[in-house]
């Protein structure tokens, strides 16, 4: 019903005011007031409560980002001319393709297939564990390193033999002692390179001597290549002209040398592997750095192989632009590990991520970043956290996992819980504030 007021209610008149007054001071009346005074605390103290939780939640679970980079189109230079049947150069960091002639066509590769034994290797063995040489193993012929029967080495002088001097011995000798049998040894080099990538090889044998079945392509020995420079021992070895070892029973020890005519005649040259047979022809396998650039350039089957990764190597210094996709350490995200109090690391790239790219020629980059948005419990250094994605034109060229930058934990559960209640105190006087804040 409309309640209709009347001059009476509307009364300014003290005497009326007064016995409002006395009839709302009534107890009945004023317990009443009391239990509305105190509900509203109850009320506020729970609605701040649940927005301090509510705050604290974090959806989705996983922080994504993508931003691009163009390089800017203009006139872009002549690719250089190579005599070998099939070559390609490629960005050592980030594995774009700079050039490429027939990359795919599948060819004998001679000894650049040790490379993938010496990964093989690595994957199964000790540095130092001890190999003793079989009779079989010096039957191999062509290079070597005069190892006899009965003679013992370690695992990482004949690693030394096989990439510098390329001894097909050497080869052997570990394969034998990895598996127990060349083949079965070579059944681990087809799934190595099937699990990095090289699905255009298949491998016989583990030193490269010409055989049915026995073949790879310039784009795979790129891959294998790449992943031999990221081992540290074995990046060493590649990049060395020459390298002693014992020669029990000789005057002198003996002497590895490297074929790789680029060692110390092209400033940067660091590897990684030459290779002759009647079939495969001279190849090679090369990378150099220099000038913040890392390139990797493989010639099969060239009449000139150390002058065709020579123009390669120069092309790719000279006519292409460094891009920093992420830099090393570089605040791409952060995730929380507690939410009482706050407590954030910052999750960055354990190295900086860079490609090269060829003058004038339009390239677009597109990097992808994912992150954790909370981890439950303590976050270590070097922790992952998150993937940045890289592509290319529309291919992805590098994937890389993003880390802690730091060691960091949540509080002991009393401090978390006086935290909490802090926040919610705060959160409460934001609240009655509001109007205030409005004005």
């Amino acid at each position: 019903m409309k309640r209709i007021y009347t001059e009476k209610y509307l009364s300014q008149d003290p005497q009326i005011i007064l016995q409002r007054v006395k009839r709302a001071l009534k107890p009945k009346n004023l317990k009443r007031y009391c239990s509305l005074l105190l509900i509203i605390p109850v009320i506020l103290i729970i609605v701040s409560v649940v927005v301090t939780v509510g705050e604290a939640r974090i959806s989705p679970a996983v922080a994504k980002s993508t931003r691009t980079i163009k390089i800017p189109r203009g006139q872009v230079p002549q690719p250089p001319e190579v005599y070998a049947l099939s070559a390609i150069l490629v960005d050592a960091d980030s594995g774009s393709i700079l050039y490429e002639k027939n990359a795919h066509m599948k060819l004998p590769m001679a000894s650049t297939t040790k490379m993938m034994t010496a990964l093989v290797v690595r994957d199964q063995l000790d540095l130092n564990e001890k190999v003793t040489i079989t009779p079989e193993a010096t039957q191999v012929g062509e290079q070597e390193i005069w190892l006899e029967p009965g003679e013992t080495l370690t695992v990482e002088q004949l690693l030394w033999a096989l990439l510098v001097q390329s001894a097909n011995d050497a080869a052997i000798a570990l394969a034998e002692h990895t598996t127990g049998a060349v083949q079965s040894f070579v059944t681990l080099m087809n799934r190595k390179a099937s699990e990095i990538g090289a699905k255009e090889s298949h491998f016989v044998n583990p030193h490269g001597l010409d055989e049915n079945g026995h073949y790879s392509t310039a784009y795979d020995l790129a891959i294998i290549g790449r992943k031999v420079l990221q081992d540290p021992v074995l990046a060493k070895m590649v990049s060395s002209k020459t390298h002693e070892l014992p020669w029990p029973g000789h005057p002198s020890p003996r002497v590895c040398t490297s074929c790789n005519e680029l060692l110390g005649n092209y400033p940067g040259v660091n590897g990684i592997k030459t290779g002759y047979t009647r079939g495969a022809g001279f190849c090679l396998v090369a990378s150099v750095s220099r000038e913040g650039k890392r390139l990797i350039a493989v010639v099969l089957n060239s009449e000139h192989r150390s002058r065709d990764a020579s123009v390669l190597f120069d092309y790719g210094l000279n006519d292409t632009k460094k891009v920093v996709l992420a830099r090393e350490g570089e605040n791409l995200g952060l995730t929380r590990v507690s939410a009482f109090p706050r407590r954030y690391v910052k999750v960055v790239p354990a190295r900086e991520l860079s490609s090269l790219s060829i003058l004038g020629s339009g390239d677009t980059y597109s990097i992808r970043v994912e992150t954790l948005r909370e981890s439950k419990g303590w976050v270590r250094k070097g922790e992952k956290l998150g993937k940045i994605i890289c592509t290319l034109n529309g291919t992805k060229i590098l994937s890389e996992d993003l880390i802690a930058s730091r060691t960091c934990g949540p509080p002991d559960r009393l401090v978390g819980f006086f935290v909490f209640l802090w926040y919610s105190v705060c959160t409460m006087a934001r609240i009655l504030s509001a109007p205030i804040r409005a004005l």
